[in-house]
């Protein structure tokens, strides 16, 4: 059998193979670009640092920022108000941008309710609806502001701010509308106190207030629905039909009607 191999030439010895021209190549860009080469892993390096020093401080600030909103919390909860003025005053002034300051600024508000200074509460609560829009805890601050304006004895912007908190889906939107019918009918507008009071009975049929409705209706000499809607009528049988309360109702009652024409000042 013939052999298969064949014999290599000294040329063939000599000649570069193709990973030796590879690294030949790489090692002379190298050298000619040296310098750029050691800039730009320096930049690496420096941009990774400021990465990694950037999340941690981030990561720092949160931490701060929350413990110091539980005790400002804490301490509004003990009714120890100015001890939650200083730290939710620090946190609202120190985080203006994040979420957590802009929430700190509302409970800045209860803090002065809580001392009695209504001037600084309004000016903390009107701060806090213009930079904060979630409907859940406008509809709280505008209900503390509404609060607020009746213990300055400014009952028509009360008003106003009830009834803008009455218009915002939340958990005080009950609550302000009733609150927005007793201002009407304490300001002498009877007629609109019993459509605010007539309009809630139809849109919350099944809400816990609703016997506290029915009372301010009878206390302003009104039946729940207007007379005409009430005449009984018989059936064939001459017995009386059953009233059953709307199933479709809206979620908001009707005195949240053209809140922005009533925002408080």
């Amino acid at each position: 059998m013939p052999s298969t191999h064949r014999k290599i030439n000294r040329k063939e010895l000599k000649a570069p193979s193709e990973f030796q021209n590879i690294f030949e190549s790489a090692r002379e860009f190298l050298l000619a670009n040296l310098r750029q080469v050691i800039i730009s892993g320096v930049i690496i390096v420096v941009a990774a640092g400021i990465a990694i020093g950037t999340y941690s401080y981030e990561r720092r600030r949160d931490r701060l920022a929350g413990e110091a909103f539980y005790g400002g919390l804490t301490a509004l909860t003990g009714k120890q108000y100015q001890a939650a003025e200083q730290q939710f005053a620090k946190l609202a002034a120190s985080e203006p941008d994040r979420r957590i300051g802009k929430l700190a600024q509302l409970y800045l508000a209860q803090s002065y309710m809580g001392e009695g200074d209504f001037l600084k509460a309004r000016d903390a609560l009107i701060a806090f609806v213009a930079n904060y829009h979630d409907p859940e805890f406008s509809s709280l601050a505008l209900m503390d502001l509404g609060v607020v304006y009746e213990k300055m004895g400014d009952l028509p912007k009360a008003q106003g701010a009830y009834q803008q908190a009455a218009s915002v889906p939340g958990p005080e939107q009950i609550r302000a509308d009733l609150a927005y019918a007793r201002l009407q009918a304490e300001q002498g507008n009877k007629a609109g106190a019993i459509q605010t009071y007539r309009a809630f009975l139809v849109y919350q049929p099944y809400a816990q207030q609703r016997q506290e409705v029915l009372e301010s209706l009878a206390m302003l000499g009104a039946a729940p629905r207007p007379q005409s809607a009430q005449a009984p009528s018989t059936s064939a049988s001459g017995a009386m039909p059953v009233m059953m309360p709307p199933s479709g109702a809206p979620p908001a009652a009707s005195s949240a009607a053209s809140p922005a024409s009533s925002a408080p000042h």
